[in-house]
């Protein structure tokens, strides 16, 4: 990208009389010397029609939040993503959920008030384009210096508790640690999550799971009282404690149960591990982080055997997922709840290239890539010293079945239910259970998915031999 003190825009928005800042976590990121994503401008001293009017000549604008003063905005030629200019402005959540907030917004207003609003002094911060000069009021630079994150005041998170969140998730990705005051509102203010609309708190999830560490935000929620009402199951298995100690150790999981730390070194190895096809992957994450879930109720109930533990979590999960509104982040809960079902997956059962065969069809593909990707982070998370040979071997043999178009599905079958209506089996339930038995010979011998084999196997199904045509 270009420097924003350089875009033709801001110095025509400057010869019109405008101070132009960038502000927030774009000042945040270039302090960090992280690549710039994105563009926040905070513009004084024009009203918001001359500043649309102005903008207009030099590209394409648009207002967001009816009140918020917010211009999203995409120059001529410009490929990134859309400019956020914003009018200095103060707020206080009034609505139901934190979906509606009072806004003044107010180009007289001084830049430190607009500042004052924020969530965390790391993101209070804004550099003015006309000479460079850091406008730091909060000391958000000597924060990231000594890696803290500090609240920028005390009603920042009665007013916005989903702050608490994304606090959470800067610490984890920028590697901070909370500061004690911050840290001791988060706990008092906990409870208020539960007030904010679904949608936000997937979004500050989903941030979290792009840290290298997730598992550090996770431990955090724990520790602070958060994770009992964004994930109670998980929750649960950390300890199920009301009121967990915050924990002083070095070590991340060290006030946890061995439970979730399995858990969350499973996590961070999906995040973290090369050997995984799939690593980073949004479902695959969330797969990690859900699959033990059901672990405090199959105590209860006495069924721990690993496949009755994987049904108990997948039920456990479709209620946390659907309640998250996870689809939101572009998450996709089905995948979610059938990979947390296949989880326990024994790999010595699939020794043979039939065996694999039926495995990948069962549970589909990208699925199967995906369970082996989940067993690896598990392995290499919670049992380091034992061998993966033989997750990569059966990886590389369903690869090698992939590439030979093994067939794995109805739709790769040599006949379809056509075939079979001019043999003269009607359609039906008959139809259908004759099409997987069709199939299952060819899962067995890939060798049988030819025309005419098939044909003369449906026959014999269906007692037709002899009638019926193979054109």
């Amino acid at each position: 990208m270009s420097s924003p003190a350089t875009l033709p825009f801001v110095r025509a928005l400057q010869q019109q009389g405008a101070r132009v800042y960038t502000v927030g976590g774009t000042v945040r990121d270039e302090l960090l010397g992280h690549p710039r994503k994105d563009l926040d401008l905070l513009v004084t001293g024009l009203p918001q029609n001359v500043l649309l009017r102005c903008l207009r000549p030099y590209g394409r604008v648009q207002l967001t939040g009816r009140a918020f003063g917010v211009i999203k905005f995409v120059p001529h030629g410009w490929d990134g993503p859309p400019i956020d200019v914003a009018l200095p402005r103060t707020e206080i959540s009034t609505g139901i959920g934190h979906r509606d907030f009072a806004v003044t917004f107010d180009h007289t207003l001084p830049v430190e008030t607009d500042l004052g609003r924020r969530d965390f002094t790391i993101n209070a911060m804004a550099i003015d384009l006309m000479d460079g000069r850091l406008l730091d009021p909060f000391g958000g630079s000597a924060d990231l210096q000594q890696r803290l994150l500090r609240q920028v005041s005390p009603s920042a998170f009665p007013e916005d508790p989903l702050r608490m969140l994304r606090g959470i998730q800067l610490a984890a990705r920028f590697e901070l640690q909370i500061e004690p005051a911050t840290r001791a509102a988060m706990r008092t203010h906990a409870a208020a999550i539960t007030t904010v609309a679904a949608e936000r708190i997937a979004e500050e999830l989903r941030k979290l799971l792009q840290a290298r560490a997730p598992s550090q935000g996770f431990v955090a929620m724990y520790e602070i009282g958060l994770l009992t009402h964004v994930f109670p199951e998980l929750a649960q298995l950390a300890g199920g404690l009301e009121a967990p100690p915050v924990g002083g150790s070095t070590d991340p999981t060290a006030a946890v149960s061995e439970a979730f730390s399995r858990t969350m070194r499973r996590l961070d190895r999906v995040q973290q591990s090369e050997l995984l096809h799939y690593r980073g992957h949004l479902d695959v994450l969330l797969t990690a982080l859900l699959c033990d879930s059901g672990l405090s109720e199959a105590r209860q109930t006495g069924a721990l055997e690993p496949q009755r533990l994987a049904q108990a979590s997948a039920r456990l999960a479709r209620q946390r997922l659907e309640d998250l509104k996870i689809t939101t982040i572009g998450a996709h809960p089905d995948g979610i709840i059938a990979l947390i079902a296949q989880s326990a997956f024994e790999v010595h059962t699939l020794a043979t290239p039939a065996a694999v065969r039926h495995w990948a069809h069962d549970v589909g593909l990208p699925a199967a890539c995906m369970l082996i990707d989940l067993r690896l982070a598990d392995r290499l998370g919670n049992q380091p010293l034992q061998p993966v040979d033989d997750l990569l071997d059966l990886r590389q043999r369903l690869r090698r079945e992939i590439a030979q178009k093994a067939p794995l599905s109805l739709k790769d079958l040599a006949i379809n239910g056509h075939d079979l209506q001019r043999l003269g089996l009607p359609s039906g339930p008959r139809m259908g259970q004759i099409l997987q038995t069709l199939l299952r010979h060819v899962l067995d011998d890939p060798r049988c998915n030819t025309r005419a084999q098939l044909l003369a196997l449906a026959r014999s199904e269906a007692g037709l031999e002899g009638e019926g045509t193979t054109s």
